[in-house]
């Protein structure tokens, strides 16, 4: 008990305030308890460098609070019901398109073309989350549900880029190729170069590979395990979608894929 004390007091004296150090051990415990349970009070103690006596201090707090429970036959712990709880809200709170939607209408009103937000589902389908319609009579039709082409759209495109290149490969021979234009890349080599170009430049374009007379921008974002999941586009017809302009859209996509990020706690768009 006194070398705990003495230690907390040199932490205190180096500039942390002791409520934050408390708080501090104990995600450290929670942190164990989830990757060892069931874990016994030894083990804990041996894992955080804690005493036994401070580490017992910490947990009978933690089941107070139901953030930790004890088996009482085998007196080991894990984690508790609260946490549970805490989960299941912040996954209510965790809701892209309501996250994406203020981002969306900045992008719509910047530029007035139609915008859209796309996620990658666990079947592998790309699919329109969100959309905001473009301003201008002859713009792209975007439809929330509708089923986007993973290699000749902009968004599509986007997020094979944002892969580990192994994953990319592995779900381009999955997928149908379909010649769409003249100009759809239809060989996985094709597509494979052009997802380096892309990689390079940082954003991905559909250049009437989609439709004839249609150019789109795109630019992949993560979700919040950090999983290429998500894209941003901008679309319209060629003529307005001009070479000068593109630069511009990409750079727009670049800060809206990093401001998404944010929000669900990324450090910021790679």
């Amino acid at each position: 008990m006194t070398t705990e004390s003495t230690h907390e007091d040199s932490d205190t004296k180096q500039g942390q305030r002791p409520g934050f150090q408390v708080l501090d051990r104990m995600v450290v415990i929670v942190d164990v308890v989830r990757a060892e349970a069931p874990v016994t009070l030894a083990q804990l103690a041996r894992a955080t460098g804690l005493s036994e006596p401070t580490a017992l201090r910490y947990l009978n707090s933690l089941r107070q609070h139901r953030i930790i429970r004890r088996d009482a036959a085998t007196g080991t712990y894990s984690l508790g019901m609260r946490l549970y709880e805490w989960g299941e809200a912040a996954h209510g709170a965790y809701d892209p398109k309501k996250i994406a939607a203020p981002i969306l209408d900045e992008l719509s009103t910047e530029f007035g073309e139609t915008v859209e937000l796309a996620g990658r589902e666990p079947d592998e389908r790309l699919i329109v989350l969100d959309a905001r319609p473009g301003r201008h009579g002859i713009s792209k039709l975007a439809r929330v549900g509708d089923v986007e082409e993973w290699h000749s759209t902009s968004v599509g495109k986007a997020l094979l880029s944002a892969m580990p290149a192994p994953e990319a490969r592995a779900l381009i021979g999955k997928l149908p190729l379909p010649s769409l234009t003249v100009n759809t890349r239809t060989s996985p080599d094709d597509l494979e170069r052009d997802l380096t170009g892309i990689r390079g430049r940082g954003f991905a374009l559909d250049d009437e590979e989609s439709e004839i007379g249609l150019r789109c921008v795109g630019v992949a974002a993560r979700d919040r395990s950090g999983r290429a999941a998500f894209a941003l586009s901008v679309s319209g017809p060629s003529y307005r979608m001009t070479d000068d302009r593109i630069p511009r859209i990409a750079e727009a996509l670049g800060a809206a894929a990093a401001q998404l990020e944010s929000a669900w706690g990324l450090g910021g768009h790679e």
